[in-house]
């Protein structure tokens, strides 16, 4: 593995809200410049990572906060300051940027997509790339058909700004995270699979889930035991409950939650963990099973700061032959965090370093520090698995890169069961045929100089392999 902050003018010196990545390796960046662009990222002479600029996309008119590609691959989502809102598409045309020598970069505005009228913090799509959801500062979720590029339905359950949604991969659940230390999941208020017409129509397209969606858990608190003299008191005394998340005094504007691939699991970041009501508080990550929302069932320890974005590497692995210890949480295999055929890499970002995961084992696989001079916004694996983009506060991206097999041997997708096989082509934003893609022949060349505060050198960053 090797790590580089790449030093040059992302978005004009501005921070670096969103990062994506397209199935052809070409990676999305948004703003407080106002544009949202297109890089490719490839390896040097030397092997580390090095990106060129390929072009921008104008529309918005003021900060990006997000920038989501569509598991088809032809569709990207947008979002910012004010509500803007936009859908880009794959363009064969060529045609000259306004007041620019550039030409553009083979992606065109698609649709404007009107209903916040603040801030929108997050995006996520449906699986099938049929409908959209959207987090604001306006406290609201909004659902969209993407076809229609229409509002299909607003949530409106949560009292303090939304800064986190994602989309279960099996198109059950949409959930939220807010600055209101609650997490919802939303469902159909009947069973998700009923009838064959249902399950048609379902299976057709994501937006007919919408019609009838409720909140059906929050997410919020766990029960702490009581602590007294005696076990009598202890008993008579009602356990008190401690929030899981952090409140709004976080130091940012972003809890990017995440999915497993497969749809096994969700990972949430921005908690907080105490062992007894007088313990110091600890910064965490908390994973909950597919449909077992009492209770989180493992929590991931991080760095002496707050938990504020995951991602998952879109490939399933293979298992890895090691011993039986390092495999559970005390060398019992009924300890286990994770019962999988597979293994799945994630990484969850704190605001000040970048952990990275396995579900084989429950301590990291990889640790980075002293990427940046700020505070990190998000993160996006390249759907092969080779690069690993961080964005910061500080204007700048670092890049990871992984040798081949260095995360473990691919799972043939012909060794999955079918449904397992679709999460994960979503994932990968392979779910359909892509159209045209932008290419480096359609563009102008690498983007401008150096910063003058250069960040840290690839030398001075901190990896610890476990």
């Amino acid at each position: 593995m090797r790590v580089k902050t790449i030093q040059i003018v992302w978005h004009e010196k501005k921070p670096v809200y969103s990062v994506d990545f397209h199935s052809s390796g070409v990676l999305a960046t948004g703003g407080g410049d106002k544009d949202v662009k297109l890089w490719e990222v490839k390896l040097d002479s030397e092997q580390n990572p090095v990106v060129t600029h390929l072009g921008h996309l104008m529309g918005h008119t003021r900060a990006v906060n997000t920038v989501r590609f569509a598991p088809s691959g032809q569709l990207l989502a947008s979002a910012g300051v004010g509500g803007e809102m936009y859908l880009w598409k794959p363009s064969t045309e060529t045609q000259k940027v306004f007041g620019s020598e550039e030409t553009d970069p083979g992606w065109k505005t698609s649709a404007a997509l009107r209903g916040h009228t603040d801030d929108v913090q997050d995006l996520a799509w449906a699986p099938d790339s049929s409908a959209l959801i959207s987090g604001s500062i306006e406290n609201i979720c909004i659902i969209w058909d993407v076809e229609a590029g229409a509002r299909k339905c607003r949530l409106e359950d949560h009292r303090h700004y939304v800064q986190g949604v994602t989309w279960d991969p099996a198109s059950e659940f949409v959930i939220s995270q807010s600055a209101d230390r609650t997490c919802r999941v939303y469902g159909p208020k009947g069973p998700v699979l009923g009838k064959k017409k249902a399950k048609k129509s379902q299976a057709a397209s994501s937006v007919n889930m919408v019609l009838d969606m409720q909140c059906l858990h929050v997410l919020s608190k766990r029960a702490m035991p009581a602590s007294g003299p005696s076990e009598h008191e202890q008993e008579d005394s009602k356990p008190q409950r401690l929030s899981l998340f952090q409140d709004e005094q976080l130091n940012s504007f972003f809890r990017r939650l995440a999915w497993s691939p497969d749809g096994s699991f969700l990972v949430v970041p921005c908690g907080q963990y105490k062992q007894t009501a007088d313990s110091p508080t600890l910064f965490t990550a908390y994973v909950y099973a597919r449909g077992h929302w009492a209770q989180p069932f493992l929590r991931l320890p991080a760095t002496n700061k707050a938990v504020v974005a995951v991602r998952f590497c879109p490939q399933l692995f293979s298992l890895r032959d090691c011993p039986q210890q390092d495999n559970g949480l005390s060398g019992n295999q009924q300890q286990q965090p994770f019962q999988l055929p597979y293994r799945m890499v994630f990484a969850i970002a704190t605001l000040d370093s970048i952990i990275i995961y396995d579900t084989q084992q429950p301590t990291p696989i990889a640790v980075l520090g002293s990427l940046h001079f700020e505070a990190v916004t998000d993160l996006a694996w390249s759907c092969d698995g080779a690069f690993l983009a961080i964005s910061s506060y500080d204007g700048y991206c670092s890049i990871a890169s992984f040798d081949k097999g260095e995360l473990g041997e691919f799972v043939l997708a012909a060794d999955l069961p079918p449904h397992i096989r679709e999460r994960v082509a979503c994932a990968a934003k392979q779910a359909a045929p892509a159209a045209s893609t932008p290419h480096p022949h359609k563009t102008p060349g690498p983007a401008s100089g150096s910063a003058s505060m250069p960040p840290p050198s690839t030398s001075q960053v901190r990896s610890r392999l476990y």
